[in-house]
C-alpha cells in the first residue's frame, strides 16, 4: 500500500499573477508557503479484479479510464498510463473550494502516488510533478496558475518567477528562524466556513480591466518578500491590507457582507492586515497581528463567531510517498 501525503499552501504575495492570462504577457511573481494541512492519497492493487476504483465523496468502480468521473483522477491516470487494477482513496484535511490550493495538492499527490505505483518514482522529481499537475489543470480548462502545484510539491517558503513562456525559476528564500517564529506566533489563521467555486472568481481576475491591479499586486508581493528577508513583518502585515483592497477590486464575487464584517472587526482590534487565501469569496482568512497578545484575544473573539482557528505550521518536505509493507 502507498500513501502520498501532500501539503496545502498559503499564498502570501503576488497571488493571481501566476495565472497564464497574466504571466504569459507580463511575467508572474509568487511568494507562498506550504503548511501542515494535507491531502492523503492511498493506493492499493485490487485482489480479485482489474477495475479502477476511486473513493472520495463518491465511490467509482469502472472498467476504463474514460469512465472515471473525477476530473483530476481521470487525467492523472491518463498521464501516468495507469489504466487498470488500481484502487485510489482520497482523504483531505479541508473541503474542496476553500482557497488552499486543493486542486494542485490533489493533482501533485495523485501523480506522485501513481508514479510510485508504476515503479517510476526515481525519475519523477518534485518540480516535474508540479509541471505535470499544471498540465492537468490546463487540460481540464481550469483558470489555475503554477503557484499551487509548485508550492505543495516543493514545500517550505517558496519564491517563484514565472516567465512569458511558462518556465519557472524558483528558490527557497533565506528567512531566519526568528522571523519564521514571529510569523507563526503573530499570524491568525481561521476557516470562515464559507465554501465557493473559485473558477468564476479566477476568470474575473483574468479580465483586461484588472491588468493594473495585477501589476500592483506583483509589486506588493516583492515588498512582502523583502519584509520576510529583513525581518520587518510589520510592513508585511500592512501590505496584506493593501493587497486585500486590490483583491476586492478584481471581482465583485471576492467578498460578502459577513466576510467584510469579520475583516473590519479584526482590523479594529490588533490586526495590521489580512486577506482571504486563494481566489477569494470564502475559505480561510490570514491576519498578521501587532503582538501575540492581540492575536490570542482576536482568536477568542473569532472563535465565538463559530469560525475554526487553525494553528499554522510550516511543511518543509512537500509531497512525499511512503510505502507500507505488512
Amino acid at each position: 500500500m502507498l500513501i502520498a501525503r501532500t501539503p496545502f499552501r498559503i499564498s502570501l504575495g503576488g497571488g493571481s499573477t501566476d495565472l497564464p492570462s497574466y504571466s504569459r504577457s507580463h511575467g508572474g511573481f509568487i511568494f507562498g508557503v506550504a503548511i501542515k494541512m494535507y491531502i492523503d492519497i492511498i493506493i492499493r492493487k485490487p485482489v480479485i479484479y482489474d477495475k479502477i476504483d476511486l473513493q472520495y465523496l463518491k465511490f467509482e468502480s469502472v472498467n476504463s479510464v474514460d469512465e472515471v468521473q473525477h476530473p483530476i483522477g481521470r487525467e492523472a491516470l491518463r498521464l501516468t498510463g495507469v489504466d487498470r487494477c488500481v484502487s485510489v482513496y482520497f482523504k483531505s484535511d479541508t473541503p474542496i473550494g476553500t482557497g488552499l490550493g486543493g486542486s494542485g495538492s490533489c493533482a501533485v499527490g495523485l501523480l506522485n502516488a501513481l508514479w510510485w505505483h508504476k515503479g517510476l518514482s526515481s525519475i519523477k522529481n518534485q518540480e516535474e510533478l508540479a509541471e505535470q499537475a499544471f498540465q492537468i489543470t490546463q487540460t481540464l480548462g481550469l483558470p489555475d496558475g503554477k503557484q499551487d502545484p509548485y508550492i505543495v510539491a516543493l514545500g517550505d517558503f517558496l519564491v517563484m518567477e514565472i516567465a512569458n513562456d511558462d518556465s519557472v525559476k524558483w528558490h527557497h528564500p533565506n528567512i531566519s528562524e526568528e522571523t519564521r517564529d514571529r510569523f507563526l506566533n503573530c499570524s491568525l489563521f481561521f476557516y470562515t466556513g464559507i465554501r465557493r467555486d473559485s473558477v468564476e472568481i479566477l476568470r474575473d481576475q483574468s479580465a483586461p480591466m484588472v491588468l493594473e491591479l495585477k501589476h500592483r499586486t506583483k509589486e506588493i508581493g516583492r515588498w512582502m518578500l523583502d519584509g520576510f528577508l529583513t525581518g520587518d513583518l510589520e510592513s508585511f502585515g500592512r501590505l496584506m491590507n493593501e493587497h486585500w483592497q486590490l483583491k476586492k477590486a478584481m471581482s465583485d464575487k471576492m467578498t460578502v457582507p459577513e466576510i467584510d464584517e469579520v475583516y473590519d472587526f479584526c482590523m479594529r482590534n490588533g490586526a495590521l492586515g489580512g486577506k482571504l487565501i486563494g481566489a477569494g469569496g470564502g475559505g480561510y482568512f490570514l491576519f498578521y497581528c501587532r503582538t501575540v497578545e492581540d492575536k490570542m484575544w482576536l482568536a477568542c473573539e473569532v472563535a465565538k463567531r463559530g469560525m475554526k482557528i487553525i494553528p499554522i505550521e510550516i511543511d518543509k518536505k512537500g509531497s512525499r510517498v511512503h510505502r507500507i509493507e505488512f
